[in-house]
């Protein structure tokens, strides 16, 4: 999504000058080649109020800590999501995202840490998006994909990429980043976004316990 209030308003703030001088000078022998001070002044105004404009649009549509898209936003787009796959007659795949031991972490190394792992968490999902996805920090601590590939093999490759950025994470951190990830699919397992947090909340959560039972027999070998 692009932030581009301000040059949207200069443009028109600026052709509108030059309409008016043009105006100006074949009908009322305006000075064409007069200093325009005042619509100098006019510009700057102009891009103050669309820099303003800009960062209240991004601050209505993203987190201020990620900048990954906030709730409210896939809220308002889960809606046109499901109308153009319904159009094509494609899917769309729900990845929900929780990070393992969270509170772990922020307790054993502090909330500052615990912000900059968020953040690490954050860029390695931007970097493995494709064009149309979108990727959204849900909760504290839990982040969200839509993703309207049809490819169904793309779905572990994003997975298993993601998994293995974390564990370069881990070094850099110098302590376990990991994370579950949950997945379903629209309209298969769910026509709703409740209903589809639902879906993958209960594959991560199987997840998990698999992952569990296998550490538990490991240990006790």
């Amino acid at each position: 999504m692009n932030y581009s209030g301000r040059i949207v308003i200069i443009s028109v703030v600026l052709v509108t000058i030059v309409a008016l001088r043009t105006y100006g000078t074949m009908y009322y022998n305006f000075p064409s080649l007069q200093f325009p001070v005042a619509g100098i002044l006019i510009l700057l105004a102009s891009w103050v109020l669309g820099t303003q404009y800009d960062r209240l649009k991004f601050l209505s549509e993203k987190d201020n800590l990620t900048t990954l898209y906030n709730r409210r936003f896939i809220l308002e787009a889960f809606p046109k999501l499901t109308t153009s796959v319904e159009r094509r007659q494609g899917q769309l795949i729900l990845y929900f995202i929780d990070v393992d031991n969270f509170k772990l972490i922020n307790d054993s190394r502090g909330h500052k840490i615990g912000d900059q792992v968020l953040q690490r968490i954050a860029n390695v999902l931007l970097l493995n998006l494709q064009k149309k996805d979108l990727a959204a920090r849900w909760a504290g601590d839990e982040f969200l994909i839509l993703s309207t590939s049809t490819d169904a093999s793309k779905k572990e490759v994003l997975i298993s990429h993601i998994q293995n950025e974390l564990k370069l994470a881990s070094r850099e951190f110098n302590l376990e980043i990991s994370v579950s990830i949950g997945t379903a699919v629209y309209p298969d397992d769910a026509r709703t976004l409740d209903d589809l947090l639902h879906a993958a909340d209960l594959d991560m959560y199987s997840l998990k316990l698999d992952r569990k039972n296998t550490n538990i027999m490991v240990e006790s070998h």
